[in-house]
């Protein structure tokens, strides 16, 4: 059995602190009551086998597919997101160790690199991927094309377990606890990694380590970004009889399947043509490019004076034509969409904000980015300009759309203002999520909602019960004093505990 280092916990802690939790949910405010009690948190943690560490089920919800459906995504507790980060960071170096190497552009995803608090080397790999692509399709006359179903959701967690300790045998024990810990996330299935946590990504990249390796032993060459693979071969019938050896091999070794819709054996000219080259993927890279136009740095931390009203002008004037070049594509194009809105977040943009709300259905899969870029250029004067078409969002079909919905009642409530207006307030006063409840009672100092939950804090969820505690900081001190310290002996689970303790020593 395996016990928690020092380094990890630190590791895992810087890690969140730079980093979001999870993509695709809001930054979980009990991670400043952990560093608060980060000492006590650490003993804890340190002094017990990862077996017996709390699992608590993550937060789980669907996410909008930008051409039609959904994919699940989840939030870990933020104590497990903790212990699930320092746990990777154990095997991490180890799983880069065994890849195949970074100069041979074969898993060009996602380098693992520890430090700073980041998991990776900078970039993710796509460039690479692409470009060895381009390469090898200049030396063979066909590809075969191909992706895993489903991937992160189908990871078998006993092959995952396996790989690890593959990569070094002196991991067999914490092979074996991650495999327990995932295991006990899943409610027991033996299958799936959470979807969300960058933590993740590690562990996916350990499991295709031996796929690689099978493909490199057939005498052909390949490369690969996450799961999605290109093949190459002068030999047409040798791709297909690849694509017969590779689905048997996948099945039988991890039960991993190959989508039958995204796998093609073509001509490498043709795949170049229609791939690589064509006018789609041709104007996607303009406009990636265009979109470095105005930025002000050379490199991620290196600043070069700009005069900073004419950045803005042509930032601007550079945000909106992109934009309706985004919105002129049948589907929303995910990376560059981000990279957009990103961009605009960055600088403080505000000239995407009516495009993005009046457009708000086709950019409502990346309503996280969406919702962050406009708590980041949110001022009095903007909200003042664009709370009326805050209100037509709130009052749209989109908010059936749980993860959508939770994003805007998170921007709402970040923004005392908007809380002035009262069809908003009234919009997360009705919420069913009591967090969002819950930060309307602190921006409001609405000390009867909190006595009316407060009562029934053991009859919610891990989720709202903390919301309730953490809104107790706006009860009178004495009375508030006394709830918590009397939630900190009867509390439900640890993280209550460190969430009271916090709320109680600085509010």
């Amino acid at each position: 059995m395996s016990i928690l280092t020092d380094d990890s916990l630190e590791f895992a802690k810087a890690h969140i602190i730079k980093f979001y939790d999870s993509d695709f949910f809001p930054r979980a405010f009990e991670f400043e009551a952990i560093w608060h009690s980060w000492d006590e948190v650490k003993r804890d943690l340190c002094s017990r086998n990862v077996k017996s560490l709390q699992v608590v089920t993550p937060r789980t919800m669907t996410s909008m597919k930008p051409k039609f459906g959904f994919r699940v995504v989840q939030q870990l507790d933020p104590l497990n997101t903790l212990i699930y980060t320092a746990l990777v960071y154990l095997v991490a170096n180890q799983i880069e160790a065994a890849r195949a190497p970074k100069d041979s552009f074969i898993a060009c995803s996602y380098r693992i690199d520890l430090g700073n608090g980041s998991l990776f080397s900078y970039g993710n790999g796509f460039a690479e991927f692409v470009s060895q692509s381009e390469s090898l399709s200049k030396q063979y006359q066909y590809v075969l094309a191909t992706d895993i179903t489903d991937f992160y959701n189908q990871v078998y967690l006993h092959r995952l377990s396996n790989a690890i300790e593959s990569a070094d045998h002196n991991l067999k024990a914490l092979a074996g606890d991650i495999e327990d810990f995932l295991s006990r996330l899943n409610q027991k299935a033996s299958q799936g990694v959470p979807v969300g946590p960058a933590a993740s990504i590690v562990l996916a990249e350990g499991v295709l380590i031996d796929i690689d390796s099978f493909l490199v032993s057939k005498g052909v060459f390949h490369t690969r970004y996450v799961d999605d693979f290109r093949i190459f071969s002068n030999s047409e019938s040798k791709l297909f009889s690849i694509l017969e050896e590779l689905t048997l091999y996948m099945y039988e070794n991890h039960r991993l399947t190959l989508s039958s819709e995204k796998t093609k054996l073509i001509g490498t000219r043709e795949y170049a043509d229609e791939i690589l080259h064509n006018q789609y993927e041709l104007e996607r890279i303009e406009l990636f490019e265009m979109l470095e136009m105005f930025n002000p740095y050379s490199g991620e931390l290196e600043e070069v004076p700009v005069p900073i009203d004419d950045e803005e002008t042509l930032a601007n004037a550079q945000i909106s034509i992109l934009a309706a070049k985004v919105l002129e594509r049948k589907a929303l194009d995910l990376g560059l969409s981000r990279a957009l809105i990103r961009k605009a977040k960055k600088f403080k943009i505000d000239g995407l904000a009516q495009i993005l709300l009046e457009k708000i259905d086709f950019f409502a899969p990346v309503i996280n980015d969406v919702c962050l870029y406009l708590n980041a250029v949110s001022s009095p004067d903007f909200i003042e300009k664009h709370q009326f078409l805050v209100v037509d969002l709130s009052r749209s079909a989109l908010m059936e759309r749980g993860l959508v919905r939770l994003w805007v009642e998170w921007y709402i409530t970040s923004n005392k203002a908007l809380l002035s207006n009262r069809d908003l307030a009234e919009f997360i006063r009705s919420s069913p999520n009591l967090a969002s409840q819950a930060c309307l009672a602190i921006a409001l100092r609405d000390i009867s909602w909190v006595r009316t939950h407060k009562s029934r804090l053991n009859h919610v969820g891990d989720w709202e019960r903390r919301s309730i505690i953490r809104a107790s900081q706006v009860l009178p001190s004495d009375e508030k004093k006394h709830w918590l310290k009397q939630v900190e002996r009867e509390a439900l689970s640890n993280l209550d505990k460190y969430v009271a303790k916090w709320i109680r020593e600085t509010t």
